[in-house]
């Protein structure tokens, strides 16, 4: 009688702690799906900022190009036949 006694406690404080430690992961999982959430949104953030700045260097380097002092030093660029 006494090991069902004992018997019944074990499997009392096991249960016990596999539903904290369900509960445990449920909160790290919510956690990190937030910080993916937040990781997507800092990316896409980035990524909007980097074509922008590839479209503003390309104008810069157009101006450049076509600026009459790069003419002046490098000469009138040549197109290349085929």
């Amino acid at each position: 009688m006494e090991t069902l006694i004992k018997a019944d406690i074990f499997f009392f404080v096991t249960t016990i702690f596999v539903v904290v430690l369900i509960v445990f992961f449920i909160i790290i999982g919510l956690y990190l799906v937030k910080a993916m959430k937040n990781f997507a949104s800092i990316s896409d953030t980035l990524k909007k900022g980097v074509d922008n700045a590839d479209e503003e260097i390309r104008d810069i380097v157009e101006q450049v190009k076509d600026s009459p002092v790069f003419s002046f030093i490098f000469g009138k660029s040549r197109k290349k036949k085929k």
